[in-house]
């Protein structure tokens, strides 16, 4: 567990990353959150040696994006809870992938980045690495990381705009990497499917 903090943002940073399908074309429609708005849930599944739940709602123009981890293969042991907050949803420009599917270019501004740490192992080893900065964290009690490097990594503030991609494929919702650098991702990921609820 010395590392544990390196192990914890490494994987953060995995969430919705990987190669899948590319776009071939798109227009410049817009639509409104409508087709994305409700709850979607991935099945719980390993990465990094945590079992993981992710978690999307969508409440209006509302996003809120939960990162459950596990300790066990049911899913059933907390471990840590990283929670996304973002706020003025937005739906761009129409894309055409490859398999003719089609999805849409999306934007939304950061309100918050939050860690909740739920067992007092991984409380000892951020508090040992001074993680964010932090040599405070307590059990059960979220910190905002929002504008703050960690180990290297430096988060973006609040108000921040953020650029992302989705695909929809019936009740599944497909990502791209959510990026604060003010370009696109070109491709979403089919490694992860969120199933709407």
């Amino acid at each position: 567990m010395k590392n544990i903090y390196i192990i914890l943002i490494l994987i953060f940073s995995f969430t919705i990353i990987s190669c899948a399908k590319k776009s071939d074309t798109s227009s410049t429609s817009t639509t409104t959150t409508t087709e994305v708005e409700g709850t979607w849930v991935t099945s719980c599944f390993l990465s990094g040696g945590f079992y993981r739940i992710n978690t999307i709602t969508v409440t209006g123009t509302d996003v809120v994006v939960k990162y459950e981890w596990h300790s066990d293969s049911s899913c059933s042991t907390d471990y840590a809870l990283w929670e996304d907050t973002y706020d003025s949803l937005s739906i761009g420009d129409e894309v055409t992938f490859s398999d003719a599917t089609k999805g849409h270019k999306f934007t939304s501004e950061v309100v918050s980045f939050k860690l909740t740490l739920q067992t007092a192992s991984a409380v000892s080893a951020t508090n040992t690495a001074n993680f964010c900065g932090y040599s405070d964290w307590a059990l059960n009690t979220a910190k905002d990381y929002s504008g703050i490097t960690c180990d290297g990594t430096a988060y973006a503030v609040a108000n921040t705009s953020a650029q992302g991609l989705y695909n929809l494929v019936g009740n599944n919702l497909f990502l791209g990497s959510l990026n604060t650098t003010g370009s696109y991702p070109t491709e979403v990921s089919t490694s992860i499917t969120y199933v709407k609820q």
